[in-house]
């Protein structure tokens, strides 16, 4: 039973490391974009992975990172421990504790620490900070690896090389290092899975360099070619495995034929199978009979029944329990053997006392007094523990006679009773006896000593477990041989024939036939015998090959004839391997890293294959890098630059009053621009340029919110709009506001409209209704119940962000969108109609608030991973941008479909749509209620508004591709509308988002979602700002954030 639970631990525990690789290997194969949902079989992210410019390169910067640190570290860590093994245990003990301390300190502040070190050098960052920073923290692997086997190399062998003239290289190279050979391959399989998948020290000291995980992070969310790549990585880790163990079983299989050839036991058993054979074949042409197999079914049942008993027996394994009792006989032995050498010991020390006793007293030097002294304290030491030992033993065999005296005296009372019993009953006999024998046992015991009782009892032990097996296969060996000559009878050729002839003597013609018989027989036979020679002949010339070649007769002839090419073919064939793939990765490697034109992005904002059209367009190579924040994206320009670069509306602010972005010049960017208001007074961007096909027109709606954005930095270039804004700086790329998404059903898994009902049980104001299918929506009444056919939607007028508070107190999915500025804003907005905070005292009323919507489970904060969980129907209520949530609604009703190769639509999708026909419209709502406490003295009505984001393309000032940034921010406008369907995302371009949702679009029926508030025309009041930078108090609500989220 113990085996049984041990065993289920264990597969337990496989599943809970297997069952994640087999889930992830499984949704690579998903033809959806889901990471969750099982969508039907396909390879298409496969194709997707080998599409994916941006991941390949990724990849090959990881590779040759890992190959490279690898080398280095293997060296320089193999080459320290021979060099601390050669030191004292204690100086070896600190070396070792001080190299370790990269594996005990956080990853973080390793991190921190070398990106300080490298600033401080002025050491750009690169490739060689990446290389070293990986060899930083691999050495002290490749360390604790390779030190525990160098610990077991046998100094004496060291010594001898030394001693027959070996120099310190050769000593090194051709003794040491091939018994380090195992460790250093395991070593060498760590720091490189080690360097491969490292994330954190990567992403501080990389700079323009970007691995695979660091690439993964900054995604916007996990795609299913990932799954791809990782399953492939599986594939080549168990290829390299069974690779790997076939080798080592081909090497033992090898050294298993060696040591059967050396005591002449390899393919033995077969020449003696084949001899008995043979034996067998003699005899039935001597006795000319054959064998016959019994027609008996019960027989054979009883023969195979003791084969596979006799098969269970012979190979049952006991081994480890003899193993074990054999340890138990050597401890118990010695510990005998210490105590009888008691006296003796005593008997020596006492004299050795006597001794230095004697030359002290004789000794006139002091400093050879005072060692003999100390030599004569622990003698005497040693003396006095002998003593107590010795006593301690007398002591114990003493009081040993004394209790085998009182359970001898026990024994006789027990025989007196039982023989004054009259006519004892059988129970009363048992019990006598069992007590006497229990009593005699214990008294051999004491007598002999429990140490000498137990080493009796083990031998004894093992004696009956080898006896009992040997009798065991003894018995069943007889018993199918009794089986077998009922199984097999021997009967004569001509046993018919001859029953004939005895009754017909005088027939000739059966004579003849039998002597033909008997000749056939003979022929048959004789071929069958030499057959069987021949198969023992090419047994043996085996052999004799397999001798020759592991030991050859002629030693001079066969090691030492061989040239140079023959006897290393094998070191130089993996060599060649070595070099040629290095060099191959080498080659990508540099070519991925020699390009033009350097961008950071967020993740996802742009179809791979759209790099991959421009590099091909305009001739360049692109370093395209993509980060997960705009905290991320400023952190990585203390270690890099960029050309051309992402943020968002108040980081374009940061940069340029920090005087790090190159001011616009429009006149050669291919776009114009509506009319926007810039100090009261209206202009236009490129009004007067001639335009074409890929000409694009920029919302004026978006550019007055972007002007206020104003941007203090004495701008002096000559080309600038002079705006004094970040739109001096910035292209609209992306942009959108923050909406509230509630689920018709509660959290997808019902079709009642349950979040429907609850809207109209508690808030019936916030909801209108038509049920005829047109535009006009009506107000609800009070206390009105679901209605199945009716579509409902959300007033902004009365629609408050305080919902979120009070669906959370109703056990409500919530979910947020976990960006600190949109956290806070929620907050700010139902507070105080603000996003932006401009004081301590409201950022930390707005955390108290948030700390009460916080504290509810039911309530959680996502990244990109809200798009996965709206689209498929997990929450309640959401907070998210309206471009997710309209792709959102889009996937979750199977509206995404793929088209195939004629512009049709793919099965599987035409599959998802017909299972929706009845389409779920997620409610949205931009909160426009009135603010019910307005905390501010002024006398206007104020209002909770969103809000309006902006994503915007920028170029660095000291960028050394402005040439190419400009050519890509026209090809960007050129593609906008295949980087908005690509995203989900409106662009700022006027021609693109009325493209989005016309009619036919995709987004068509989700126009009002998709399109950000103040497109909406009037009806909407407030002030709709965008997030400013504030670089007193931007830093206080991310710390306030922090703190939230870690008590969440």
């Amino acid at each position: 039973m113990k085996r049984f639970f041990r065993s289920t631990y264990f597969a337990i525990i496989l599943l809970v490391i297997y069952i994640p690789i087999f889930i992830m290997i499984m949704f690579s194969f998903n033809s959806g974009t889901s990471v969750s949902n099982w969508m039907g079989f396909s390879t298409k992210w496969y194709e997707e992975f080998f599409k994916n410019s941006p991941f390949i390169k990724s990849i090959i910067t990881s590779l040759f990172v890992a190959v490279v640190s690898t080398v280095i570290s293997v060296v320089i860590g193999t080459m320290a421990a021979i060099g601390l093994s050669r030191l004292i245990k204690r100086k070896q003990s600190k070396w070792m504790s001080i190299a370790n301390i990269p594996l005990i300190n956080a990853d973080i502040i390793t991190a921190v620490a070398l990106m300080i070190i490298f600033l401080l050098s002025g050491i750009k960052f690169g490739i060689f900070t990446l290389i070293m920073a990986h060899v930083s923290f691999n050495v002290p692997y490749v360390l604790i690896t390779v030190m525990p086997r160098l610990r077991k190399v046998d100094k004496s062998i060291v010594e001898a090389s030394f001693d027959l003239g070996a120099k310190t290289g050769t000593v090194i190279f051709k003794v040491i290092l091939p018994i380090l050979k195992p460790a250093i391959i395991i070593a060498t399989v760590i720091a490189f899975a080690m360097s491969f998948d490292d994330f954190i020290i990567s992403y501080f000291t990389g700079g323009d360099q970007t691995n695979v995980a660091s690439f993964i992070y900054s995604s916007k969310r996990i795609k299913p070619y990932i799954f791809a790549f990782a399953t492939m990585m599986v594939a080549i880790i168990a290829a390299g495995v069974i690779i790997w163990n076939a080798v080592l079983f081909i090497n033992e299989r090898k050294e298993t034929v060696k040591s059967q050839i050396k005591n002449g036991t390899y393919k033995s058993k077969n020449v003696y199978k084949l001899e008995k054979e043979i034996n067998d074949l003699l005899i039935s042409l001597e006795t000319i009979t054959k064998i016959k197999k019994s027609k008996r079914f019960s027989v054979w049942i009883k023969y195979y029944v003791l084969k596979l008993k006799l098969k269970h027996a012979s190979s049952k394994n006991y081994d480890k329990k003899i193993a074990k009792l054999e340890w138990k006989r050597y401890k118990l032995q010695n510990t005998i053997n210490r105590e009888k050498r008691y006296v003796s010991r005593l008997k020596k020390a006492e004299a050795k006392q006597k001794q230095l006793k004697k030359q002290i007293s004789k000794s006139a030097d002091i400093k050879k007094a005072a060692r003999l002294s100390i030599q004569l304290e622990k003698v005497e030491e040693k003396i006095t523990f002998l003593a107590e030992e010795i006593a301690w033993l007398t002591e114990k065999e003493n009081e040993a006679i004394q209790k085998a005296a009182s359970i001898n005296k026990k024994i006789k009372k027990l025989k007196k009773e039982f023989k004054a019993e009259e006519n004892p009953s059988k129970n009363t006999i048992n019990w006598y006896n069992k007590k006497i024998k229990y009593y005699e046992e214990w008294k051999i015991e004491v007598e002999e000593g429990k140490n000498n009782f137990k080493l009796r009892m083990i031998v004894e032990k093992l004696k009956d477990i080898k006896q009992l097996n040997e009798n065991k296969i003894n018995e069943l060996a007889a018993k199918l041989d009794l089986v077998a000559t009922q199984a097999f009878r021997k009967v004569s050729v001509t046993n018919k024939l001859n029953q004939k002839i005895a009754n017909n003597p005088n027939n000739v013609n059966l004579k003849e036939k039998k002597i033909k018989r008997i000749n056939k027989f003979e022929i048959g036979i004789n071929k069958l015998i030499e057959s069987k020679n021949v198969k023992i002949s090419e047994l043996k010339v085996k052999i004799s090959k397999e001798k020759e070649k592991f030991f050859p007769t002629d030693i001079d002839e066969a090691n030492f004839t061989k040239g140079f090419i023959a006897r290393s073919w094998k070191v130089m064939l993996v060599s060649l391997l070595a070099i040629v793939s290095f060099s191959g990765l080498t080659v990508a490697y540099v070519m991925n890293n020699i390009y033009d034109l350097v961008i950071g992005n967020w993740g996802e904002y742009i179809d791979p294959s759209l790099i991959q059209e421009f590099e091909k367009e305009y001739g360049v190579r692109v370093n395209y890098q993509e980060y997960d924040s705009n905290e991320t994206l400023y952190n990585k320009l203390y270690t890099f630059s960029y050309d051309l670069m992402v943020p968002s509306d108040y980081m374009v602010q940061k940069l340029a009053n920090e005087g790090k972005l190159e001011a616009l010049d429009y006149s050669k960017i291919n776009v114009q621009s509506e009319k926007f208001k810039v100090n009261d007074k209206e202009i236009e961007i490129n009004k007067d340029i001639e335009t074409n096909d890929d000409t694009k027109t920029i919302s004026g709606d978006l550019l007055n919110v972007m002007t206020a954005s104003k941007v203090k930095y004495d701008e002096q270039s000559t080309h600038s709009l002079g705006t004094g804004t970040i739109v001096d700086y910035a292209l609209p790329y992306l942009w959108g506001d923050l909406i509230i998404v509630v689920n018709p059903n509660s959290k997808g898994k019902d079709s009642g409209g349950a979040n429907i009902q609850w809207l109209l049980e508690t808030h019936p104001d916030l909801i209108s209704k038509t049920v005829d299918g047109g535009k006009t929506y009506n107000p609800v009444a009070t206390n009105e119940s679901y209605d199945p056919s009716a579509t409902y939607v959300l007033n902004n007028s009365a629609l408050s962000w305080n919902i979120l508070w009070e669906a959370a107190a109703a056990g409500k999915e919530v979910v947020l969108n976990e960006d600190s500025k949109n956290v806070f804003a929620i907050a700010g907005q139902k507070l105080y109609g603000e996003g932006n905070f401009t004081s301590q005292d409201r950022i930390d009323v707005a955390s108290k608030e948030l700390a009460a919507l916080l504290k509810y489970k039911n309530v959680g904060l996502q990244g990109d991973s809200l798009i996965s969980t709206a689209s498929e129907g997990n929450f309640d209520f959401a907070v998210m941008y309206n471009g997710d949530a309209a792709n959102a609604n889009v996937v979750y009703n199977g509206e995404d479909g793929e088209t195939d190769g004629d512009g049709g639509e793919i099965e599987e999708d035409l599959l998802t749509r017909a299972e929706r026909e009845d389409k779920i419209y997620f409610l949205y709502g931009r909160p426009n209620a009135k603010l019910s406490n307005n905390a501010s003295s002024d006398a206007v009505e104020q209002y909770e508004t969103t809000n309006i984001y902006s994503d915007n393309l920028v170029m660095a000032r000291d960028s050394s591709h402005k040439d190419a940034a400009y050519d890509f921010i026209n090809f960007y406008i050129a593609h906008a509308q295949d980087i908005s369907d690509y995203t989900g995302t409106p662009t700022g371009f006027k021609e693109t988002m009325e493209a989005a949702v016309e009619p036919g679009s995709m987004y068509e029926k989700y126009k009002d979602i998709f399109e950000p508030i103040i497109l909406h025309g009037e009806g909407y009041k407030g002030n709709l700002q965008p997030f400013f930078n504030n670089n007193v108090y931007d830093p206080k609500v991310v710390d306030a954030y922090n703190i939230l989220r870690t008590n969440k």
